[in-house]
Parts: C-alpha cells; sequence; structure tokens
C-alpha cells in the first residue's frame, strides 16, 4: 500500500520519487501542451495566463500553508497529550506510595507497570502502522478497580485516594484524546483538492508561451518541484504518529525507566532496615 510505503521509507527517498515522478508528469504536459497549442497561439495569450497563474498560485500557497500549519500543530498538540499522559502515570505511581496499605500500594503500582509496558511494548508500534491498540486498557481498569476498593482507614488515606481518583480521570482524557490522534489524519477530499489544484497550477504555468522549450521545461520542473517539497512535508506531518517526523514514546520510557529506578531504591531501602 502506498501510505505503508510512504511512511516505511526514509523520508528523503520517497520525498525524491515524488519529486522525479512530479518532474516526469510535468515535462509530459509540457510536450502535450507543445503539440496540441500553437507556440504562437500560446505566447499570444500569455499575459492572460500570467495573471492566471498568479491568481491560482497564490490560492495554493495560501492553502498548503494553512494546511501545512494545521499539521504541525496536530504534531504538536499529539506530542503534549503524550508528555500529559506519561507524568499523569508517574503522579499516580507517587501517590500510591502514601497509601497506608502498602499490599494495595503494590498492587496499583504493578498495574502501572503493566499500563507502560503496554503502551511501550504494544500499543506504540501499533501506532506507527497506522492502527488504535487497546491493549493497555485492561491494566488501566484494573488499576481503577483496585483503587476503588480501597476502605480508607485513616483521613490520609482518603485525601490520597481522592487526588488518584481526580489524576486518573484526567488520565483517561488524556488517553482518549491520544488514541483519537493516533486515528486521525487529513481528510481525502483535502488531498483531491490539493492534487486538483496542483495540477492546475503546473498546467496552466505549461501553457505560456516560451520560444525555447528547454527553458521552459525547467521553469515548470522547479515549480513543479516546489509544489511536491511542501505536498511531501504535509504527508510527513499528516500521521501523528507515523514515520520519521512523528511522536516519541520518549515520555513513557522515562516514566517507566524512573519507575523502575524508584522501585530498586524501595527495594533496597527495604532491605537494608
Amino acid at each position: 500500500m502506498l501510505v505503508d510505503w510512504i511512511y516505511n521509507t526514509s523520508p528523503l527517498l520517497s520525498s525524491g520519487v515524488f519529486i522525479l515522478g512530479g518532474i516526469v508528469a510535468s515535462g509530459l504536459i509540457v510536450v502535450v501542451l507543445a503539440r496540441l497549442v500553437e507556440i504562437r497561439t500560446r505566447h499570444t495569450h500569455n499575459e492572460f495566463i500570467s495573471f492566471t497563474v498568479t491568481n491560482i498560485a497564490v490560492l495554493y500557497a495560501v492553502l498548503l500553508a494553512f494546511i501545512a500549519v494545521a499539521a504541525w500543530e496536530n504534531l504538536s498538540k499529539a506530542s503534549d497529550l503524550v508528555g500529559i499522559e506519561a507524568g499523569l502515570v508517574g503522579d499516580l505511581y507517587v501517590d500510591a506510595i502514601g497509601l497506608s496499605d502498602k499490599g494495595l500500594a503494590t498492587s496499583l503500582r504493578n498495574e502501572l507497570h503493566r499500563y507502560l509496558r503496554g503502551v511501550v511494548g504494544q500499543e506504540w508500534p501499533e501506532q506507527q502502522t497506522g492502527r488504535v491498540s487497546k491493549v493497555a486498557s485492561p491494566p488501566l481498569r484494573g488499576f481503577h478497580e483496585t483503587l476503588a476498593s480501597l476502605q480508607p482507614k485513616t483521613s490520609g488515606d482518603a485525601i490520597v485516594m481522592q487526588e488518584m481518583l481526580h489524576t486518573l480521570n484526567e488520565l483517561y482524557n488524556a488517553r482518549r484524546s491520544r488514541l483519537e490522534a493516533a486515528g486521525g489524519h487529513i481528510p481525502n477530499m483535502v488531498w483531491w483538492v490539493i492534487v486538483f489544484l496542483g495540477l492546475l497550477t503546473v498546467g496552466f504555468t505549461a501553457l505560456l508561451g516560451v520560444h525555447h522549450q528547454a527553458m521552459h521545461f525547467a521553469m515548470v520542473a522547479g515549480l513543479t518541484t516546489a509544489l511536491v517539497v511542501v505536498v511531501a512535508l504535509i504527508v510527513q506531518l499528516d500521521y501523528p504518529f507515523r514515520g520519521v517526523i512523528s511522536v516519541s514514546a520518549e515520555p513513557f520510557e522515562r516514566v517507566f525507566s524512573e519507575i523502575g529506578v524508584g522501585e530498586s531504591a524501595h527495594l533496597r531501602s527495604g532491605a537494608v532496615h
């Protein structure tokens, strides 16, 4: 599938292929139009053609700029969501230590370990292939059920439980937003508009009456290259969790590492005592 090939290939290679394809296509357009419309006719209408190309190009540039900014903002938002979600998991782990029932606290921390392993080890690879996985949902539900079963024995337990439930609700919201971001991308209709306006811009540029055909081809090829480069960038930004330009699982990995270090220090401290 083309989409899988794009995101499983180096951006330089995929962009190079698209640029080469665009140059070849623009060359064919120049040759075909040169055969269909005489140079004298095209040269006579150069002023009108230039006016048309300028207006279409401005509209196209505005559209591409808007889509590129929107795609970048979606990527940044998805990155922020990942950081928030990972941070909330770390907060729950720290809060669990404050419970007086250490057995229950250990169970809660184990569920958080399972959740992090599920996100990093299974959900993230699925996201990178364009699929949305909910493998880590059971540990999170298990954490919720275990926490809900707590019968506070002290006022401290009640405060900690209330704070953890509030944090858990925020974690649910952050997770839900991440999964929605993983499944979102630019609608197909927008891509059709991008392709259509691109062909229209290149086509009218190829209609210009330039006596030196090689120079005409170079001009059209340069315009095509510039357009394809911008479109290729938008393609790389389209899916926030796919390709080289994508959201990293590093916040989850960092929290998992910190939790592991904290757990080891806690065990060593217990052994000393």
